[in-house]
């Protein structure tokens, strides 16, 4: 930029003596059209965040359609999917009238999101998590408030919260954890946000490694070019 500016400069001599208030108005012109740059890259920016956020609610939608499914099959209000033994000695058993409870929460706190009410999700989301440690929606409440604090621009806290939501799901405390790849994924794009390109792919290696075959992987390994 400072070269561009020198060359203008330049330039600007190069075509003769000129007054200093036509050299102010000449860099006004300049300043006006880097503002309209810095502005247009900043709504790209927006429009990326936006882009993103659709694919995580379609993400999401997916899930719910998975689980209304899964009620209709066994006639069960949510049902979290066994994969090993010991996720099957861990897991309990919770009453319909709690899993509706709990539906009924995490619903309102997503709803709320849908309406750009942040503060309010932000608020349900924490609230869901205290009442609800461990439910098959848990895991999905961590994300989307990790994704709350982003689009509130509290990017320290987004961070927390993913991070939090994948040490539980390596600790096997969350009885469904379909929602970790998006957090790793979250994770590397929020250390690229950060200008550290090296966390970043480190986050990338590790959503390969521990869940090769999701969705999020393949864009991983785009990232990292393999």
């Amino acid at each position: 930029m400072k070269k561009a500016v020198l060359f203008f400069t330049v330039a600007l001599v190069a075509c003769g003596p000129i007054t200093k208030e036509e050299l102010d108005q000449r860099f006004a012109k300049v300043d006006e059209r880097l503002n309209k740059l810095e502005e247009r890259q900043r709504r790209l920016e927006e429009q990326s965040i936006k882009t993103e956020t659709r694919v995580d609610n379609l993400a999401e939608s997916f899930t719910k359609l998975r689980l209304d499914v899964e009620r209709l099959k066994t006639g069960r209000e949510t049902i979290s999917p066994v994969k090993t033994p010991e996720e099957t000695k861990r897991r309990v058993e919770v009453p319909q009238k709690a899993q509706e409870d709990y539906q009924r929460e995490y619903d309102e706190a997503i709803n709320l999101y849908n309406q750009k009410q942040l503060n309010k999700a932000k608020e349900k989301f924490i609230e869901f998590i205290r009442k609800n440690p461990q439910t098959p929606l848990t895991d999905n409440a961590y994300f989307w408030l990790g994704t709350t604090f982003r689009d509130l621009n509290e990017l320290d806290k987004a961070e927390a919260v993913w991070l939090t939501l994948v040490e539980r799901c390596k600790r096997g405390e969350l009885p469904d954890c379909n929602k970790a790849p998006a957090a790793y994924l979250q994770l590397a794009r929020l250390y690229e946000l950060k200008g550290d390109q090296q966390k970043a792919n480190e986050f990338y290696q590790n959503l390969m490694k521990d869940y090769p075959l999701s969705e999020e992987a393949q864009i991983a390994k785009r990232k990292l070019g393999k």
